[in-house]
Formats: C-alpha cells, sequence, structure tokens
C-alpha cells in the first residue's frame, strides 16, 4: 500500500491525549500515543532510546517490538502506512500532524503514567517557555549542532551565558541533535539529555554522580560564584566527560539577516547594540519597537532577569554597581572613589560584574544599560553629579560635560575643551575644513572588476558575511583593530560604500580620540568617517559621514588598504569592490572617477 501524504489523523496537544480520525478517537494504548506523541513533537528517536523513555528495563527493546506491532496493525487498518521496516531512528508516520489547537486542559493530559521518564519529559514539556515549533536562535543551533557530533552519553555540561542566555533551549536542540529525549529533572533512568535548572541541590548532585547514561546540562550563575553543590559534582565527575560550554550571543550578521532584516539600519544597530546579541533581549526591544514606542523603554523582562541577579550581592555593593553604572566608559581608581564603590570591587569582580585589565569596567556592556536605565531619575542626576565633579576637578571636560548633560537634560551648550584633535573638532563644528583634505586623483577609469585577496582581521570586532565586512563594538575593552586588505600587483581602484552607526559620548568618546572609522593607503591615513553631516577637508585627510558613505579610492602598486576604529560603541559595515583602473595611479588618494 502506498504511504498517504495528506493528514488523515490528528494528535490532540492540548487537553486528553488521543489521535483522531474525522473527529473519532482512535483506541490507542497508552504507550503507542507516547510513541506517537514524542515523535509529532520532538521527532525521530533510536529505538534504543525510545525503549528506554518508555520501559526503563532490561526486556525494553522487546517490549517496543510488540507496541509497534500492534501500533502499525492499528494504523494500517486507518490506511497509515507505519513503522513497516526496522528503520532507525523511528521517524512520525506520514498521515499524522499535530494539531495544536488551543483547548482546556494540560498538555497530553493522561500519559502521566507511561513511564517515570516519560513523566519527567511530559513534565519538562509543559513546563516550557517556547512553543513546540519555535526555532532557536541560530549561535544556539550551531553550538548544539557542533557539540552533538563531538560528545555521547555520559556527559556532563557546565553552561554559562548571560540572564536570557536560553539554557533550556541550548538543551533542547542539542537533545534534537542528538536524537535523544529532553527530560528536565533527575527522576527516571532512561538515557537522555537532562536539563537541571538552578539552584541545582545535593540530592540532585549525587543522582546525577550515580548516572552513567545521559547527558547533563547544568547551568551556572550568570553572575557570581559557582554553588558548593556545582562544585562538588565537578570535582567528582571524570574530567574527560565533562566540558564547560559559554552560549554564545547573536552574531551582527545573524540579526541583520534574521529578526532585524526589515528595521532601518540605524534601529537595527541601536536594538543589536542595546541587547548585546541576547536573543530573549533583542526580541522583547523588537517588540517594543514594533508597538511603535520611539524611545524605547527597558523591557519588564529583562529588568526583573538582571535584577534578580544583582540580589546575590550584598546590599551596599549593589548600590555601589548602581553608582558606577552611570559611567559609560573604563572606571578609574579616582572615579570608583568619587562614587564609594572601591571597598566593593572585589566582592563585584568575584560575582563576575566588574573585570579589570590596566583599569576597571563592566564585564557586560548590557547589564551595565540595564542597571543603569533602571535608576530612579533622581537618583540617577545624583550619581552624574558625583561624577561631574570628580571630572571638573580633574580637568577632563568631554566627561565632565557628559555627566552635566545626563544630569540636567535641558542644558544645551559647553564650552569645547581645548586641544581636541582637527577630526573632532569637525564633529563639534569648529573646523571649517579648508586644509585641503585627502590628495584627490583625476581622471581615472574603472575597468573590470578583480578578485580581491581576503583581508586579515586583528584584533576583535571585524568579520565579513556575503560580500559585506564590519566592525562591532559594544563598549570597553578599546584594543587596537585593523582590517588589512594585501597589497595588490597592479594599481587598482577600490569604490567602498557603507554606513555606520555610532554611540560615541558627544560624538568624540569620552577621551576625544574616538574615530568610529579610519581608512589608510600604506602609512596614509586618507578618510576619516565620523559623525558629521558633510564632507570636511582636513590637512591631509578628508572627514566623510559615517552614516551613510561612497568613495572611490586609488591604490598604487603593492600598497595595502588598512581600516581601523576606535568606537566606544559602533556598527559599521561596508562592501569593497576591486577594479583594474586606466590612467596614472602612482600616488595613493581619492579618486574622481569619470564613469
Amino acid at each position: 500500500m502506498a504511504q498517504i501524504q495528506s493528514a488523515i489523523a490528528q494528535l490532540t496537544l492540548f487537553g486528553t491525549a488521543g489521535l483522531y480520525v474525522g473527529g473519532k478517537r482512535v483506541p490507542l494504548r497508552s504507550k503507542s500515543l507516547a510513541i506517537l506523541y514524542y515523535l509529532a513533537i520532538e521527532g525521530p528517536i533510536s529505538r534504543a532510546a525510545m525503549a528506554e523513555l518508555l520501559w526503563e528495563h532490561s526486556s525494553a527493546r522487546q517490549n517496543l517490538r510488540v507496541e509497534l506491532h500492534e501500533l502499525r496493525h492499528t494504523l494500517r487498518k486507518l490506511g497509515i502506512v507505519a513503522f513497516e521496516d526496522r528503520r532507525d531512528p523511528l521517524v512520525l508516520p506520514p498521515g499524522i500532524v499535530l494539531d495544536t489547537t488551543p483547548r482546556t486542559g494540560q498538555i497530553l493530559e493522561g500519559l502521566e503514567r507511561v513511564s517515570d521518564s516519560f513523566r519527567e519529559w511530559l513534565a519538562g514539556l509543559r513546563g516550557r517557555t517556547t512553543q513546540v515549533d519555535e526555532q532557536p536562535a541560530e549561535q544556539i543551533h550551531a553550538q548544539a549542532s557542533e557539540l552533538a557530533r563531538e560528545i555521547d552519553p555520559p556527559f556532563l555540561l557546565i553552561v554559562k551565558g548571560s540572564p536570557l542566555a536560553g539554557f533550556k533551549t541550548f538543551a533542547l536542540q542539542l537533545a534534537r541533535e542528538m536524537g535523544l529525549p529532553f527530560i528536565e529533572g533527575v527522576e527516571g533512568s532512561a538515557t537522555a539529555v537532562r536539563y537541571l535548572p538552578l539552584p541545582q541541590t545535593e540530592a540532585q548532585v549525587k543522582k546525577v554522580l550515580k548516572d552513567d547514561k545521559s547527558v547533563w546540562i547544568l547551568p551556572t550563575a550568570p553572575f557570581g560564584e559557582d554553588h558548593s553543590t556545582l562544585l562538588e559534582l565537578r570535582a567528582q565527575w571524570p574530567a574527560d566527560r565533562a566540558r564547560f560550554v559559554t552560549l554564545q550571543p547573536l552574531s551582527w550578521p545573524a540579526v541583520v539577516e534574521g529578526p532585524l532584516q526589515d528595521l532601518p539600519f540605524e534601529r537595527a544597530a541601536e536594538i543589536y547594540l542595546r541587547s548585546g546579541g541576547d536573543a530573549a533581549h533583542l526580541k522583547h526591544l523588537l517588540e517594543l519597537y514594533r508597538s511603535g514606542q520611539e524611545e524605547l523603554p527597558l523591557p519588564q523582562q529583562v529588568r526583573a532577569a538582571y535584577q534578580r541577579e544583582s540580589r546575590f550581592l550584598s546590599y551596599p555593593a549593589r548600590l555601589a554597581l548602581e553608582r558606577l553604572s552611570v559611567h559609560p566608559g573604563t572606571l578609574s581608581d579616582g572615579l570608583i572613589e568619587a562614587l564609594e564603590a572601591h571597598e566593593h570591587l572585589d566582592e563585584l569582580e568575584r560575582r563576575g560584574w566588574l573585570t579589570y585589565d590596566d583599569e576597571w569596567y563592566f564585564a557586560s556592556e548590557p547589564a551595565r544599560r540595564v542597571l543603569y536605565q533602571a535608576l530612579q531619575p533622581g537618583r540617577r542626576a545624583e550619581y552624574h553629579r558625583a561624577a561631574a565633579r570628580y571630572f571638573a576637578a580633574k580637568g577632563d571636560l568631554i566627561a565632565r560635560y557628559h555627566h552635566e548633560l545626563a544630569a540636567d537634560p535641558e542644558r544645551r551648550s559647553v564650552e569645547p575643551p581645548e586641544n581636541l584633535p582637527p577630526w573632532a573638532r569637525a564633529v563639534w563644528g569648529l573646523e571649517k575644513g579648508e586644509d585641503g583634505g585627502a590628495v584627490r586623483v583625476e581622471g581615472l577609469e574603472p575597468l573590470e572588476e578583480i578578485f580581491s585577496e581576503p583581508p586579515e582581521m586583528r584584533g576583535d570586532g571585524w568579520g565579513a558575511y556575503g560580500k559585506r565586512f564590519y566592525f562591532v563594538r559594544n563598549g570597553p575593552p578599546y584594543r587596537d583593530n585593523e582590517l588589512v586588505f594585501p597589497g595588490a600587483d597592479e594599481p587598482v581602484l577600490i569604490r567602498i560604500k557603507g554606513r555606520g552607526f555610532v554611540e560615541n559620548v558627544l560624538g568624540i568618546g569620552l577621551d576625544g580620540e574616538r574615530m568610529p572609522l579610519r581608512l589608510q593607503v600604506g602609512r596614509r591615513p586618507l578618510v576619516i568617517f565620523a559623525p558629521v553631516s558633510r564632507e570636511v577637508a582636513l590637512e591631509g585627510v578628508t572627514l566623510l559621514p559615517v552614516r551613510r558613505f561612497e568613495v572611490w579610492v586609488v591604490v598604487p602598486q603593492g600598497q595595502k588598504l588598512c581600516f581601523a576604529s576606535a568606537a566606544e560603541r559602533a556598527v559599521v559595515e561596508f562592501t569593497l569592490d576591486v577594479y583594474r583602473v586606466r590612467g596614472a595611479a602612482e600616488e595613493a588618494g581619492l579618486a574622481r572617477v569619470s564613469a
């Protein structure tokens, strides 16, 4: 009999579990229903894993064969061909679908007594925050897929991430990739991917240590020290069967080609930086944006998640952390003293909120933003004024102005600091742009496009997708970086077209040196892309708007093309096309192209 492709039988997700054809319930034993429901919800599973999930004893495989024989016979009467061969893994027969229409009652009522392991799987299913057809974020999916190829039971995964990183989603995806049941908790004895959420108890850890069949996933506190029970488990579990995993945030390409693809570039970049690439945080911000809110408030779910983590700090340390959150850069010892946080540094570092690398800074920029946004306006202004007094006494005018303006949003004008570099003066409107700019090369004509060797990416922040190159930075540390294209065997003409979103303090950064993007050929700087509204010619270099740009650059034979960014917070992306050139091209410069 040919397999029927159209759906002729439905498994109801909500309410009493059952298989229905034409509105009539098909009489099936509970374990047969359990087999069909598992395949409909989780997908293919090996026969061995299914047998353990449903029977949990030495005759499980034999019992499964008998159950499949009975189920096959019943489904054949309905015109559904199922389990006719000994195919492994088991798959849901064509013609059966999961009916997710909302109804009164819990999910899969009546199947609680199939087995201890199935009951645990069912409890986890009922407690999931995602719908059964929701897909995990790309990064989590990729990490789970890679791990599934590298590990097998028994195994212990200690997982770390942000408060909204999606630990359970990761565990669910790993279970799908490994073809094993997902079970939340320690009950039952079936081989499974088992998820044990915080806080793990001593009794649970003892059960984990006795298990030699499952993959265990235990999240750690996003901020803070591991609990003693987890430390005990790590000490006793075989080191070669354990691994630490950090759930990675979404990359810029993943969001701009995914959930943010229909947003204007500036808005997409703003939401991405605010969320730090955290999929759940980004989702909440996107919902607020789509609801029509121009100024995006702090999502309540995000506030609650981070505030819950901060409750593990002592109260004085938590207040100190809130005070420090008003400063969007590195934290000098003097500023820390001025904000009365010095005596709490040890606790804040030990708990994972601050880190030290020559200077102190927040370990998570999204965490700093959340803490800052959650401050009451009066307290926020008070902290800004304290920081402004410190920077005024130090003579640091840019930082002082930033905090004074934040404390008093009605204030509009400030005196420009002395000794600003020319590009920063131009951003502040203090340069007329009459110093010549970069060298201009006339009369060049692009010929055919040629292949460009892949660039070298030095330092953090650079990446590529499709034909685009991008740079992302979201707060400290501000390390050096470069994107370097090797010199060509002949003179070339290069078209660079891109866009950028920059969040520098007062446009130029707290130290006045935060160039959003610099382009140079060989050792000669040609262009600085900055938050200006028009082209500005400075001595030997041209300033162009970073928001939208298109520029032609002539590069002599053998000379490298180099990009670098010193921005505090930015997303910049561009395409780069290389052409043979007709005409003299002995000197690097900006080209006026004759089409």
